[in-house]
Formats: structure tokens, C-alpha cells, sequence
């Protein structure tokens, strides 16, 4: 017999979503700003956060594929091998919260609320979904109505991406994993990284 009070609202409405967690787990992960928001103020924060991914990958072990910073968003490819996606987003969050409103002299929250994450099952949807992330600076409305020459220049000179890691336009950080994508396309070293720009960059006409 029903007792007559109201169910909470957070057993039935508000309950968060349970993150599955085990080791060797692959995440593409992403996180805003607090309404859409900026999380870059200048390239120095940009560089602070690529450092605290870094340091972040290091502590806790995880296997980092592939990265893109835009202006009020970012995304991560990652393999947790210690089955910590929660403890690792959580100090990387952290860490760059507590830097930025010390830095710009603000308060409340930088990021909005939990950040997005889905598991990657497959090396054909993680080759996909890396080549997704790496395309996103084209997914702006101005980068759109460019002809296909401007676009692939664009992409090219992007900075805040490891596409130019990924195609050896600079050096790639230690703590980024570009192995298993550059086997996946080709078994040369020679021609792995054109091989790569080549997968990419047929994107770009589809």
C-alpha cells in the first residue's frame, strides 16, 4: 500500500548517472564552460591546462590519444589502465579551476557541472572518434564557409590540437600515445604520419 508521500525528486529525476570504471577502459571525454563560457582567457592559459594534462597523465597513469582545446570546450581520448577516470578528471578539473580564478581573480565555478564522458569500444571507432576530435576546429560556422584549401590550412595551423603532433609539424609531448593510431594506419614509422594526415584530411571533403 502506496504510503501517500511524495517521492524525492533525486531517487526519481536527480540521480547522476553511475560512470563505469575498469582498467584498460577507453573514454572519449569533454568539458565546457559554466554556460558556455569561455575557458581561455589568452594562450597562457591554453598552455597551463596542456601542462596539467601533462602532469595529470603522468600521476595517474593514463594512456592520453588524442587532445583539441576550443575557445569554451575541450576534448580527451584516454585509456585508464587503473581504472580511474573519476580520480584523474577530477584532480585535471581541479587543478585548472583553482589556476584560472586565482590567475583572473574570480569565483564560482569555471566548469559546467560533470564533465561528458563515453566509452570506446572498437580501434575502428577509436581511429573515428580521433579524427572527429582532431576535425573540430572546423566544426565553427566561420570555418564552414571556407573553400576546402583555406580548411585543410586551418587545420594544419591550429595549435591547440595534437593533430600537429599526430602529422610531425612539431614535437609530440612525451605524454602523448600516438602509437596505436600510426599502427592502425600503417606498419612504416616512414609513413605512418602521412598516412594519418591522409586518413584525416579525407574528412574534410565528406
Amino acid at each position: 500500500m502506496l504510503s501517500g508521500r511524495p517521492t524525492p525528486a533525486y531517487v526519481v529525476g536527480m540521480a547522476r548517472k553511475l560512470r563505469l570504471e575498469y582498467p584498460g577502459a577507453i573514454y572519449h571525454v569533454w568539458f565546457r564552460g559554466h554556460n558556455r563560457r569561455r575557458l581561455f582567457a589568452d594562450d597562457e592559459d591554453r598552455k597551463r591546462l596542456l601542462r596539467s594534462v601533462g602532469e595529470r597523465v603522468e600521476e595517474y597513469e593514463v594512456r592520453l590519444y588524442c587532445y583539441q582545446l576550443m575557445s569554451n570546450h575541450v576534448h580527451l581520448v584516454f585509456e585508464t589502465p587503473r581504472a580511474n577516470l573519476s580520480v584523474f578528471m577530477h584532480a585535471l578539473l581541479t587543478s585548472y579551476s583553482i589556476y584560472y580564478n586565482h590567475r583572473h581573480r574570480e569565483t564560482g565555478h569555471l566548469i559546467d557541472g560533470r564533465f561528458g564522458d563515453k566509452l570506446v569500444e572498437g580501434d575502428e571507432y577509436l581511429g573515428k572518434l580521433c579524427r572527429y576530435v582532431h576535425l573540430n576546429p572546423l566544426e565553427t560556422r566561420k570555418a564552414r564557409a571556407l573553400e576546402l584549401p583555406e580548411r585543410r590550412k586551418l587545420l594544419r595551423n591550429y595549435p591547440w590540437s595534437s593533430y600537429r603532433a599526430y602529422i610531425g609539424q612539431v614535437k609530440k609531448p612525451e605524454w602523448l600515445d600516438a602509437d596505436p593510431l600510426w599502427k592502425m594506419l600503417a606498419r612504416s614509422r616512414k609513413t605512418q604520419k602521412a598516412e594519418y594526415r591522409r586518413y584525416v584530411e579525407l574528412g574534410l571533403a565528406q
